[in-house]
């Protein structure tokens, strides 16, 4: 019983979602409203023909008008109301028209029209309103007896039955236009269904990415003994930078992931190389390496976008002037993430050596322009200060 009822529940819901669902084919209302104002235009000269007078001309042509100006603002800036605001005066002619019957018993297809093309240009929430109230105009014109009444013009015969075949041609009308909203509707949901999973497969590799760091910074962490603290520092360091340059959340995750998974390459490097205060120019071309195999080690996982992290990783040796390696990129050659890591470990370094953040703030605001991109000691300052 409870599963009927919740799936009552959730028909009815999908019933008024879709009745309620804004108006989402912007080229179905601008082809809708070029069908319309070609059959006015063909209406011109029908008219002519037939003998009307002046009145039937300028209806139709207020309603051409109209018409045109709505396709030239609605193709610049579509907006729902517009097009609501547009057919509520167009009503007026085309009631006129009926209302006089200008081109004779030809004149109740003006309303019936008009009626059924709102439903495809409004949709069903917004053309509900104005054609309830066309539907009563009519019913009240059909019930409405005098000399100068459409019964009188009309005639029994047409006036009686002309609302009958009015109701059943925009319900016919609703129909179709429920089956289009309901494709909308479908889509959407769809759409909505991908996003979670694309989110929820996000959030898992997210974790996955998150447990393979930690796996790479003990495995570094045993390998130099209080690395891993350094690495840490070093990654919340990258991610205030990247905060205070007003970049993007992913961008500032990627800073700290970076920060964190920075000298992963130095796994690859010999310890003997490691331990030397003293490096010759071959063992120091040797150590260079270990920011290319960082590089190598983070573009074969399978995670979110590893490619920032990777780059920052191989250039945050690289000196703003073009000094420093392995590929001397200077300016803004070097991704923002490597200059910002290249700061951040520089500015840890020291601290671990017992510098002073003044001392530490000073030598970098010197290194301006040659070894890190100017401007940078405010943001590395406050973080150091803080």
């Amino acid at each position: 019983m409870g599963d009927t009822k919740a799936k009552f529940t959730d028909t009815r819901t999908g019933f008024i979602d879709i009745l309620m669902c804004r108006y989402e084919d912007e080229h179905l209302a601008l082809w809708m409203k070029i069908v319309f104002c070609f059959i006015w235009i063909v209406s011109i000269p029908n008219g002519l023909i037939y003998g009307v007078d002046t009145d039937y001309i300028m209806a139709l042509f207020s309603i051409i008008l109209m018409l045109l100006l709505n396709i030239a603002v609605s193709r610049k800036n579509y907006r729902t109301w517009v097009d609501v605001a547009a057919f509520i005066i167009i009503a007026i002619p085309v009631f006129f028209v009926y209302y006089h019957a200008c081109i004779g018993y030809f004149s109740v297809f003006f309303p019936l029209f008009f009626s059924s093309v709102a439903v495809f240009i409004l949709g069903i929430r917004n053309s509900f309103f104005i054609n309830i109230i066309c539907s009563v105009i009519i019913l009240i014109c059909s019930r409405t007896y005098g000399k100068m009444s459409v019964r009188h013009i009309y005639g029994d015969n047409v006036t009686l039955r002309f609302p009958y075949i009015y109701v059943c041609i925009i319900l016919i009308s609703y129909c179709l236009m429920y089956a289009i909203q309901k494709y909308w509707v479908d889509k959407r949901r769809r759409k909505q269904i991908l996003q979670i999973r694309i989110e929820e497969e996000n959030k898992h590799l997210h974790a996955m990415s998150m447990r393979i760091m930690d796996t790479m910074t003990n495995a570094l962490d045993a390998k130099i003994s209080g690395e891993k603290e350094h690495c840490v520092r070093v990654a919340g360091y990258c991610r205030q930078i990247a905060q205070m340059k007003k970049l993007d959340e992913k961008m500032c995750e990627y800073a700290y992931s970076a920060g964190l998974l920075h000298e992963i390459g130095m796994v690859g490097i010999p310890d003997r190389l490691i331990r030397k205060d003293s490096l010759t120019d071959d063992e120091y071309t040797v150590y260079q390496t270990y920011v290319t195999k960082g590089y190598e080690i983070l573009s074969t996982l399978q995670v979110e976008d590893t490619i920032n992290v990777a780059q920052a990783v191989k250039y945050h040796r690289e000196y703003f002037d073009g000094t420093g390696f392995v590929e001397g990129l200077k300016g803004n050659e070097i991704p923002v993430l490597a200059r910002i890591l290249s700061v951040a470990d520089y500015a840890d370094r020291h601290v671990m050596r017992g510098e002073t953040p003044e001392k530490i703030i000073s030598d970098i605001k010197y290194m301006e322009g040659t070894r890190f991109e100017p401007g940078i000691s405010l943001y590395i300052g406050k973080v150091l200060m803080e």
